[in-house]
């Protein structure tokens, strides 16, 4: 009987955001993919959005696993599995997929190893995900697969290779029998010689896309700056193990799960959520939102924002959580214009720079900068512009709204031809030093001087024109 291969990917395999990847593989009988998420709590990968989204559009069915570090450490092993929940939701990883804790640390004691892992599986679980453990089969020293598979109903996977060098095919009588629920052995590191990791799904849990009803499912729909201090945040969350539980919650932590405010809400009317999720008894009424003060110790970090329901009035209690990140790192920047003005041997810049790192940043400064001397030419201080237009496309950027600059540096031939750079710069500090955070455009060469000589025709842009008569002298003024 030919069983169908799973191939697991990580951040080292960039080129499986790429259908003709999943495609290739394909025709070598893999029906599966597991992606690795995320890395104890400050790693995750940026590829694996990409991976879920090819594998699915090549008919892999689709899960995900979470690289540990916690060892025998309870808590820490529920902030991993915490920030591994968030990622899987956070890269479009199916609510109800098999979410695996990949457990590799040959250190620490059985116990603790077993109960940390047991911690992680039942956090895993509780948020919708099907628990899944996998290690080597020569570390079955360091945990208690049964014992786990006991209190978490997690399924085994497990890795033994028999055979090193290019393998196309398992041999089975080197099975590892660790336990009657492994389900997906990994047998190659180097699946037809082409250093991929495969394993062969023993029972249809990884390949098999049977429809299964979805009870629970949430989604951050968005995370909005309204004004130049807060930020909304909205989206949905239904579960059958809402009912009970009467009070609903938004609550915003650290990646290390470090909660930094929560504020009770009311869910609201969602009639799309409904007719999406018929299976989830509390679908109708499942919106969430709730808006927060942006503070300085938000900026620069991606937090958890966790939509909750529970039977406390003070947001504890016996509850169940969906879990997203909302990310605070973003920059965005555009140089509109860069040129010469005539008469005046000014070089005009204008643009906008957003970032949300420039909370409690008040000053505004443009740097003129040469590339090849490295080394800061001008600096001028400048005052925001709206610009509505930024504030459209990038409402989930700090300050949008005020992102708009312009401002004119001295010019003058010395500066012809050299290659040059704008900054644009936000600070504390008056001189434009201090805390700050800076945007480095593409570096350009300096424009030609207009030319104004009474013979050389020179075109000028203008929104208005006048002369005045002084004496023997006529000024004329553009603007």
């Amino acid at each position: 009987m030919t069983r169908p291969y799973v191939l697991d990917v990580s951040a080292y395999n960039p080129n499986a955001t790429y259908y003709s990847f999943w495609e290739h593989w394909k025709a070598r009988g893999v029906r599966g993919a597991i992606v690795k998420l995320t890395e104890s709590t400050y790693w995750r990968n940026a590829y694996g959005a990409g991976q879920i989204a090819a594998a699915q559009h090549e008919g892999m069915k689709v899960s995900g696993y979470h690289f540990s570090r916690f060892r025998g450490n309870t808590s820490l092993a529920i902030a991993e599995a915490n920030y591994a929940i968030a990622n899987a939701h956070a890269m479009g990883l199916p609510q109800g997929s098999i979410l695996v804790l990949d457990y590799e640390e040959r250190l620490g004691y059985r116990s603790s190893n077993t109960q940390a892992a047991i911690a992680f599986l039942n956090t895993v679980k509780s948020a919708g995900f099907i628990p899944c453990f996998y290690s080597y089969s020569g570390m079955s020293n360091l945990w208690d697969f049964e014992e786990i598979h006991r209190q978490t109903g997690a399924k085994l996977w497990i890795a033994a290779y028999p055979v090193r060098g290019a393998v196309t095919a398992p041999l089975f009588q080197y099975f590892p029998s660790i336990s009657d629920f492994t389900v997906l052995w990994q047998f190659t590191d180097n699946f037809y010689g082409e250093g991929v990791d495969a394993s062969v799904d023993l029972t249809g849990d990884f390949t098999n896309m049977t429809e299964t009803k979805v009870t629970t499912a949430g989604h951050l729909d968005s995370c909005s700056f309204d004004n130049d201090t807060s930020f909304k945040v909205s989206g949905w969350f239904g579960s059958d193990k809402a009912q009970g539980k009467g009070y609903a919650y938004i609550i915003l932590t650290d990646e290390k799960g470090k909660e930094l405010t929560r504020q009770q809400v009311n869910v609201t009317a969602r009639p799309d959520v409904a007719k999406a999720y018929p299976d989830i008894p509390n679908a109708t009424n499942s919106g969430f939102s709730a808006e927060f003060k942006y503070t300085g110790d938000m900026a620069g970090k991606k937090l958890n924002v966790i939509f909750r329901y529970t039977d406390d009035s003070a947001g504890n209690g016996n509850f169940v959580d969906y879990t997203n990140i909302i990310d605070f790192t973003k920059s965005q920047a555009y140089l509109d214009h860069i040129n010469t003005v005539v008469f005046t041997n000014k070089l005009r810049v204008s643009g906008w720079f957003a970032s949300d790192l420039s909370v409690g940043l008040a000053k505004r400064f443009l740097i003129l900068y040469d590339v090849d001397a490295k080394k800061e030419l001008q600096r001028i201080k400048v005052d925001p512009v709206q610009r509505p237009d930024v504030k459209q496309t990038n409402s989930d950027i700090y300050n949008a709204m005020q992102s708009g600059f312009s401002g004119e540096f001295n010019y003058d031939a010395s500066l012809v031809g050299r290659k040059l750079q704008i900054i644009a710069r936000y600070s504390d500090d008056d001189n434009g030093e201090g805390h700050r955070v800076d945007y480095w455009f593409d570096p350009f060469n300096g424009p030609a001087m207009p030319v104004v000589d009474g013979k050389t025709e020179t075109s000028v842009l203008v929104h208005s024109f006048s002369a005045e008569s002084k004496g023997d002298k006529t000024q004329l003024t553009f603007k």
